[in-house]
């Protein structure tokens, strides 16, 4: 980002700069009462839905099937050599 040094500028001129970006600003950028800057003010209200719990909202428990998955040994770790 660069900075813009108004020092060397004439106070009319100085003035009349920063009349214009605060227009820019307003024009461009939500207001204090939008609702989009209130809702980020806010945050998140909840945590996203699991997949799961997606899928039964979308398609409703009769739809699916449940399998009946062998739980499988769990993973031996690697040896590192030091």
């Amino acid at each position: 980002m660069q900075l813009v040094n108004l020092d060397p500028l004439p106070p009319h001129a100085r003035t009349e700069l920063l009349d214009f970006y605060e227009f820019l600003l307003t024009k461009y950028t939500a207001g204090e009462t939008s609702p989009a800057k209130q809702a980020f003010r806010a945050g998140p209200s909840a945590p996203p839905p699991r997949l799961g719990d997606l899928a039964i909202s979308l398609f409703g428990a009769g739809a699916g099937m449940d399998l009946d998955l062998p739980r499988h040994p769990p993973h031996e770790p690697l040896e590192l050599e030091p």
